[in-house]
């Protein structure tokens, strides 16, 4: 074969090559594509973040509202890819059948039935395809319009497939500083009126305040409520009690969208064996807190944790390799107070741990 001939057939050889090689990696990478957009629609995670709300566009309220154009930045966020808004009780039956949820599960929940929801929030979410829950106090709301919804109003919602109605007590007061006879009349009250208005009585239930005793989780488990959220700031997970799921927060003042941003990518701490048991403080204020964190999270020593009413983190002892106890020496003032924990987390995100304490002493 004369030199041309072989130059000839090297090129040919050559083009084939490539062109195989060429295919082979196209195929890897778009291989690679659809297994990163499967990945993230994956039910690949055991936690979730539950946010709260009350009022929406109501300036005179700043504590417990948010302002329209807020709300529709976190709706915007809300929408893109990444994350998955789904219904309270996909999360909630995930929790108890040990299963995964998808990637960056979101919640969404609204407490006390102002009329605003139904005015502002209603009609944003309703555009967006996004589901949340209602939680309703049955004394606020009236025939008439005002402040609150009217029952037609919550009837309209109830029926839309987004909207799921939660149980939030009757008179909207403390039913952990009240008596547990009293805080007994209260929900058979509400149940009363829930079973008169919409025909059923709701099984999710929300302590008024984010205030909840264990007598109080004991009766309502007995009432068939299989869960109950509070109001603290933490991913949640099917390690974390069904009686006091934790929410996040959000008004005026805490929406900014670097804060958003920040809760809606948390991820739930795992943890067992919580101490103490009860979020009741007495003569065991402060706390001695711990916690033993699952075994496939490393580098606890980057844990730090922030008691509400100090302006430094709380010393912090790693027990073996997994055992966390924390301590610190000033109680907490009478009224809610909290800690909140937090570590770095694979691909940028946090870990984010919460626990409520409750000191009503007089």
């Amino acid at each position: 074969m004369n030199l041309k001939k072989k130059l000839s057939k090297f090129i040919i050889l050559t083009g084939v090559f490539l062109n195989v090689t060429t295919l082979f990696y196209s195929t890897i990478l778009h291989a690679k594509t659809i297994e990163e957009i499967k990945n993230n629609n994956a039910h690949n995670e055991d936690s979730a973040v539950i946010l709260l709300y009350h009022r929406f566009d109501e300036d005179k309220y700043p504590t417990t509202s948010v302002n329209r154009d807020q709300f529709m930045r976190h709706i915007t966020e809300l929408k893109k890819k990444k994350y998955n808004v789904i219904p309270l009780r996909q999360i909630i039956k995930a929790f108890s059948q040990k299963r995964k949820l998808p990637n960056r599960a979101i919640g969404i929940t609204i407490d006390d039935a102002f009329a605003s929801v139904y005015d502002v929030a209603y009609p944003m979410l309703k555009k967006a395809n996004m589901p949340f829950t209602l939680f309703i106090s049955t004394l606020t709301i009236r025939n008439k319009r005002g402040h609150y919804l009217t029952w037609d109003q919550i009837r309209e919602m109830a029926n839309d497939p987004l909207v799921t109605i939660g149980h939030h007590a009757h008179g909207h007061i403390s039913l952990a500083q009240t008596s547990l006879d009293n805080a007994k009349k209260d929900i058979k009250l509400a149940d009363d009126i829930f079973k008169k208005e919409l025909g059923f009585i709701p099984k999710i239930f929300s302590y008024p305040f984010g205030e909840y005793t264990p007598e109080l989780q004991t009766h309502l488990k007995s009432t068939g409520i299989k869960t109950a959220f509070a109001q603290y700031s933490s991913a949640a997970n099917s390690l974390s009690d069904p009686l006091s799921l934790p929410r996040f927060a959000l008004n005026e003042k805490y929406s900014s969208d670097g804060r958003f941003k920040l809760i809606i990518n948390t991820l739930a701490l795992p943890i067992r064996d919580l101490l103490p048991l009860s979020p009741i403080l007495k003569d065991n204020n402060p706390p001695a807190i711990g916690f033993t964190v699952d075994k496939r999270i490393k580098y606890l020593k980057n844990l730090n944790c922030y008691p509400s009413h100090l302006k430094t983190p709380a010393k912090i002892t790693i027990i073996g390799k997994n055992r966390i106890e924390i301590r610190f020496d000033t109680a907490y003032p009478k009224g809610r107070g909290r800690i909140n924990c937090t570590m770095p987390a694979p691909n940028k995100r946090f870990y984010w741990l919460g626990l409520p304490f409750f000191n009503f002493s007089k």
